[in-house]
């Protein structure tokens, strides 16, 4: 996991925050209405948001381990591929990514994984029960 110092991802994530921040104070005295306001802080937000999501699946996707287990049988799964790209629509937009894929021989399972099965109790993901990845 990326430490909070020395990691470029971050800040490049922090400069483009400050950037956006700067381009909206710059308007200040423009007339800009509230509601102006508000749609410019609410892009701010967005751009923000999709930047985060694109970099934490760019991190999930690197700390997957070589060696996935399905979810429903434990055999080792085949990856016939290396990650292809994928886009995923959310509320502030589409999150551009790449995603390995899973498949099980045995049982005929097949999904992108998204890391430790959700039972995990030491796997520390936010997700609900029997989600399988993205």
């Amino acid at each position: 996991m990326a430490g909070k110092q020395n990691d470029p991802e971050r800040e490049a994530f922090m400069s483009r925050a400050g950037e956006l921040y700067d381009e909206m104070i710059s308007r200040a005295g423009s007339g800009d209405t509230f509601d102006d306001i508000e749609e410019q802080a609410e892009g701010v937000g967005r751009k923000l948001i999709l930047k985060a999501l694109r970099d934490r699946l760019a991190v999930e996707e690197k700390a997957l381990p070589d060696t996935i287990r399905c979810p429903k049988c434990g055999a080792r799964m085949r990856q016939p591929h290396d990650a292809k790209p994928r886009n995923l629509d959310t509320a502030s937009g589409a999150v551009h990514y790449e995603r390995r894929h899973a498949i099980c021989d045995r049982c005929g399972t097949s999904f992108s994984p998204s890391g430790p099965r959700p039972e995990d109790p030491t796997s520390g993901r936010i997700e609900p029960s029997g989600s399988q990845g993205l």
